[in-house]
């Protein structure tokens, strides 16, 4: 049909008297399950078309959305009931199929790899359509027309997104987050591929959206539950802008300064671990491994390490376990990436994070350094390793001195405690150092190694290091005595004999008859 319009009005008037009311009639009857049937029919029919053919549709799809779509400004519906509660879902049913709807038509905006294709007839349409009609049809003019399409969904649609973040309906905060995203993507390519609007800021909808979601977080104006919902959204976006976008344009512009606002996504007053929790972390793991910034700008790598060193001394534990597993993934993807100062970085953030209170935080911080230890040359480890040895040796906890009973002060107390606070966070730190090197080297015995595990087995007794200590030294050492079982002779001869006694001790079952 739209082939056999010959005029602009022909078109016109066969979109609003035939095609739109059937659209309208057919979404609204249209089972959820099966709406992704006329999200096809739809980007097929227009997919060989200008702008202009099927501006109408886009017009009348972005009213649409407009007119049924939750906004925070409005009256939020609190009626219990089984009556309300339906006639909610059914509501936010109708919201979700327009938000995808919609999407079948910015597609195709952009549904070539030359934005400059969509503003063009395909060649075996000629023998079908008027002569005239093909006369009409100039490449600046369908240029032009696909730049007033996009001004259009960005003046028209996008205040009403950036309003509904909040949206109490998980489905329809998907399509939000993925109708954000496709309109800063869609828009850069159009821009860098056209000239239409090139060297205009005021027009990209990338700033805009970007300057609302970063200020989510610190934002007043949203109630508890909407700021859950708006983050949960801002999520989605970075999901989608790492599995769907381009690594040079959006890790630098998206992913990098929504990080912290990921991170502190997982702040939460339950100290329990949620579902919600986990799907975040998973989100964070694909952020730090499917993203890999090999695009020429080092700087972004700094930009990452910045956040992570801020993230690792939060107050919330979850965000500083996050943030250790989110290094160990990072470093891992951009080992041979990383330039000196990068790479102490790293190191740095790893071992401030050993010595955490919690024990999820140091196990996470321990498996982070394991696998950038692993990755040092061998000159370097021996000095790490030399180094904490002597902080090792100097934190073991001292008996206490027998004297006589004499009350301290308030002051003198807290400063003791103090004290002691100090002498075990360096001792858990050394020691886990140790530990992480041990594990580094799962198949050899570098002359290094025989001299960590004597180190750490002066950490083993129960009068010279708190639990958490202990058992880490213990199930390093068992570990390490697992893996090299095969060709333990061989190993063996990298020890001396008071290294040996040394690691049997702690490796070794006691005896009732000892």
């Amino acid at each position: 049909m739209l082939l056999y319009s010959t005029t602009p009005e022909d078109r016109e008037v066969m979109w609003d008297t035939l095609l739109l009311p059937f659209l309208e009639d057919a979404v609204q009857k249209t089972p959820t399950y099966i709406i992704g049937a006329y999200f096809d029919a739809c980007r097929w029919g227009i997919h060989h078309f200008p702008p202009n053919h099927f501006f109408p549709l886009l017009k009348f799809t972005v009213t649409k959305v407009q007119t049924t779509l939750w906004q925070r400004d409005g009256v939020e519906d609190t009626e219990q009931g089984s009556g309300a509660a339906t006639a909610m879902a059914d509501r936010f049913a109708l919201q979700s199929k327009w938000l995808y709807f919609i999407q079948s038509v910015l597609i195709e905006l952009d549904g070539e790899d030359d934005v400059g294709a969509t503003s063009k007839l395909p060649w075996y349409t000629a023998g079908l359509m008027h002569s005239t009609v093909l006369a009409s049809e100039g490449s600046n003019y369908e240029e032009l027309q696909l730049g007033q399409c996009w001004t259009h969904v960005s003046e028209a649609l996008i205040p009403s997104l950036l309003n509904a973040i909040g949206h109490p309906y998980d489905k329809c905060r998907d399509h939000i987050a993925s109708l954000l995203f496709r309109m800063c993507y869609c828009h850069r390519k159009f821009i860098n591929t056209l000239s239409y609007g090139k060297g205009s800021c005021n027009n990209d909808p990338g700033i805009t959206i970007m300057n609302q979601l970063v200020g989510i977080q610190d934002s007043s104006s949203y109630s508890f539950k909407e700021k859950n919902r708006a983050l949960g959204t801002a999520r989605k976006f970075v999901a989608y802008c790492v599995h769907w976008g381009d690594a040079k344009h959006e890790y630098s512009q998206f992913i990098i300064p929504l990080l912290p606002l990921a991170f502190k996504a997982l702040q939460t007053t339950d100290e329990q671990v949620s579902v919600e929790d986990r799907g975040i972390e998973a989100e964070l793991a694909d952020i730090s491994t499917a993203c890999v910034v090999t695009y020429g700008v080092p700087n972004d790598i700094t930009r990452v390490l910045t956040i992570l060193k801020e993230m690792s001394v939060h107050d919330n534990w979850q965000i500083r376990q996050a943030s250790a597993h989110f290094l160990r993934c990072f470093q891992g993807a951009h080992k041979f990436l990383f330039s000196q100062d990068q790479a102490g970085s790293s190191l740095s953030i790893a071992i401030s994070l050993l010595s955490d209170d919690r024990r999820e935080v140091s196990n996470a911080a321990t498996s982070a350094l394991t696998g950038i230890l692993a990755t040092m040359p061998q000159s370097a480890l021996e000095e790490l390793v030399a180094k904490y040895i002597k902080i090792a040796n100097k934190s073991i906890k001292k008996k206490k001195k027998k004297t006589t009973d004499t009350e301290m002060s308030k002051e003198e107390a807290e400063e003791k405690a103090a004290k002691e606070k100090q002498r075990a966070k360096r001792q858990q730190r050394s020691v886990f150092v140790l530990c992480a090197v041990v594990m580094g080297r799962p198949y050899d015995t570098p002359p290094y190694i025989p001299e960590a595990l004597a180190a750490l087995s002066k950490h083993s007794f129960e009068h010279r290091a708190s639990m958490g200590v202990r058992d880490e030294v213990k199930r390093v050492c068992s570990e390490f005595k697992r893996t090299h079982t095969d060709n333990w002779e061989a190993h063996k001869r990298q020890f001396t004999q008071e290294q040996l006694e040394a690691l049997e001790d702690v490796v070794s079952t006691p005896h009732y008859y000892a």
